[in-house]
């Protein structure tokens, strides 16, 4: 079932394998795109993932998390954005290309001014921002519209919001971040203000037709956080705005503090990914949670979490609660895995061993697999 095709909106992807968006840092100090970066993207396009989502590009200077992370927010770099597309529909063979958009919220280690819905403390940073007013929702919906505007002029396919682990618009949704009192928190309607405000303005600058993608948490992992019993709501509200598929996820970045007793696994320093995989049963680990939303909605789900095993990418698609299955670590280890599994010549599980070490190789350079380095 791997290698169907299905359609985003009105936008036709090859196969059902997805490359979910990660860091790379590889774009210039500013934010600008360079010809690393495009080689890295082609590289993944020639490998037959069949879509492609680029780690998130901030949208505005203060909304950068980490250094080296792609912008757009201005107009100046949207023929460097176009130089992914291109090289992504050129050498890609029918593989399409979505660009995550984002804003750190109080996940940042290189961002002065930092704020959040409610001025919550990050402990992983200890980060201490300050509370945004209305002023500052009002440029940040603006921006992500502004953002989603040049995503479609670079020739992207699509766009996709990052509202999961624990950046801002996840600290928006979150019962655990969002304290407010005024329209944009307290009930479960009022968290979502944010992401309908923008998903409005969106279509206003880029039309109906062009693919609005969200990247959502199931579950924060943290007490006080967001549930499964919430993020179905959300989900569900989330379809019916017209959002052309939902992503899976989970985590904010302080679940990375707590203990192995207390999460039932051992924590990693990006808690939405997990180490040590080392059975099929470890695999999928937000399967559960998709399963529970899909029954809600009536778009494509997107599942993300520790799949590397075609017959465990099988058995996701042939229930039937998934509709595309993400990946992220293994095509850090085999960008071409796709196509391995595709022609027949590679094995059922990727090489990736689930050791994460590659989240911590942009300490001294661009995300890699270290191992492939032995």
């Amino acid at each position: 079932m791997y290698s169907r095709t299905m359609k985003l909106g009105n936008v036709q992807i090859k196969n059902r394998l997805v490359r979910s968006a990660t860091y790379e840092k590889r774009a210039a100090d500013d934010g600008s795109v360079t010809d690393e970066l495009v080689q890295f993207y082609r590289t993944l396009a020639e490998g037959g993932v069949g879509l492609s989502i680029t780690g998130f590009a901030y949208i505005q200077p203060d909304g950068r998390a980490f250094p080296n992370q792609i912008a757009i927010d201005r107009d100046e770099l949207i023929p460097g954005l176009n130089k992914i597309s291109e090289a992504i529909h050129k050498y890609g063979e029918g593989c399409k290309v979505i660009a995550q958009i984002g804003h750190c919220g109080r996940e940042t280690y290189v961002v002065d001014d930092i704020f959040d819905p409610s001025g919550i403390v990050e402990p992983m940073t200890n980060n201490t921002p300050r509370e945004m007013n209305l002023d500052d929702i009002e440029e940040i919906i603006e921006n992500f519209a502004q953002a989603a505007r040049r995503v479609k002029a670079a020739g992207f396919d699509g766009v996709q919001l990052h509202a999961a682990h624990g950046y801002l618009l996840s600290e928006f949704l979150s019962p655990y971040t969002n304290k407010r009192m005024d329209d944009f928190g307290g009930s479960t309607e009022n968290r979502m203000r944010i992401i309908e405000q923008i998903f409005s303005r969106m279509v206003e600058l880029v039309g109906k037709e062009f693919p609005i993608l969200i990247k959502m948490n199931a579950v924060d992992l943290l007490e006080g956080g967001l549930e499964i019993a919430e993020s179905k709501k959300y989900a569900q509200r989330f379809s019916e705005m017209g959002f052309a598929a939902i992503e899976v996820s989970s985590a904010m970045w302080e679940v990375a503090l707590l203990s192995k007793e207390d999460l039932g696994w051992e924590p990693a320093m990006i808690p939405e990914s997990r180490i040590n995989i080392d059975s099929k049963e470890k695999e999928a680990y937000h399967w559960p949670y998709a399963k529970e939303i899909k029954k809600f909605i009536d778009v494509p789900l997107m599942l993300v979490g520790g799949i590397k095993s075609l017959d465990v990418i099988e058995k996701i698609l042939a229930e039937g609660s998934v509709d595309f299955v993400c990946m992220s670590r293994p095509l850090i280890r085999e960008p071409d895995l796709p196509n391995k599994w595709l022609n027949g010549t590679g094995p059922d599980t990727c090489e990736c061993i689930s050791c994460n070490r590659c989240v911590a190789s942009f300490m001294t350079g661009a995300i890699h697999c270290v191992l492939k380095e032995k």
